[in-house]
């Protein structure tokens, strides 16, 4: 199985301003990194850090949550920027070292952060998760059993709705790695493009990121299964230094559908709405838990 890049923290902080519509003292970061503490990352600036997993390219992350920044800041009476990571476990690293105080996630990673490092569940988006699998519209494959013993892209294995998907494979007796190899793509829009390119015969996706790609790739490509369908595509939780300030917190993201601004972000990114993110819920994934940390150990 292709093993992923490993990162190491040496990527800088990188600021950008701000766009129109934001409250004046909104600052926005993509913060591949940072150096010091976790208190030194969110408590010594007095700003926030609004943490957001990496399922997009980063130029996407920024202008389509650019609203949910606001609304922290406006919540909390202080600046907010977006930080992320360069992947899936590098996030949690993060998380872990108190370097986030919200953070939106993956239901298998806000489980993990809320069971082993106390994240208090805010809200998720309304909308189930829909993984499926996706060919070029020529391909002649008509079940997931003619994928056996060929490659499949997927943005990256440690990703929700890879390890949905995964795990469904299996239970039609397609081993990952035995019958199936996977190649990492990086992103979801990058598997399509080197699918269509012919790097492989099928990719994984989420039905609502692949909502976001432009038609002259939609169009290209066709729906070959789909995978059974999960939680929520995102999940918000704060962290437990918050805790004074989570029920005000979690009022004003279930208000936030009702305004413009929601009504437009959620639109765009597919999610519905928000829904209360309650404990029985996140503990629910569990099984993708599991998942997740066989795919850590094989990768």
């Amino acid at each position: 199985m292709h093993k992923p890049q490993n990162f190491n923290r040496r990527r800088l902080l990188t600021r950008m301003a701000a766009t129109a519509g934001l409250a004046s003292m909104a600052s926005i970061a993509w913060a591949q990194n940072t150096r010091g503490s976790g208190a030194e990352a969110a408590g010594a600036t007095n700003s926030l850090v609004f943490g957001m997993v990496p399922y997009l390219p980063v130029q996407q992350l920024v202008r389509l949550y650019e609203p949910i920044v606001g609304l922290f800041e406006k919540s909390l009476g202080k600046a907010c920027r977006l930080g992320s990571s360069t992947d899936f476990p590098q996030f949690i690293d993060r998380a872990r070292a108190g370097e986030f105080d919200l953070i939106g996630a993956s239901p298998h990673v806000a489980r993990i952060l809320q069971r082993e490092e106390g994240f208090l569940p805010l809200v998720r988006a309304t909308a189930p998760l829909e993984p499926v699998y996706i060919v070029p519209q020529s391909s002649p494959a008509k079940t997931l059993k003619d994928l056996g013993q060929q490659t499949l892209l997927v943005a990256d294995p440690f990703a929700v709705h890879v390890l949905i998907a995964l795990r469904h494979l299996r239970d039609q007796g397609l081993v990952p790695g035995r019958d199936i190899k996977l190649l990492i793509a990086g992103t979801q829009r990058n598997g399509v493009q080197r699918m269509l390119k012919g790097d492989a015969p099928a990719a994984v996706g989420s039905a609502s990121t692949l909502a976001l790609l432009p038609p002259e790739l939609s169009s290209r490509f066709r729906v070959l299964a789909t995978a059974p369908k999960g939680l929520t595509p995102m999940a918000y939780l704060a962290h437990p230094r918050l805790g004074k300030q989570v029920a005000q917190v979690r009022k004003n993201l279930l208000d936030f559908p009702r305004s413009s601004e929601g009504q437009a972000m959620f639109k765009e990114t597919q999610h519905e709405g928000f829904s209360p993110l309650t404990a029985q819920e996140l503990a629910s994934v569990d099984p993708l838990v599991v998942e997740y940390y066989n795919q850590r150990a094989a990768n």
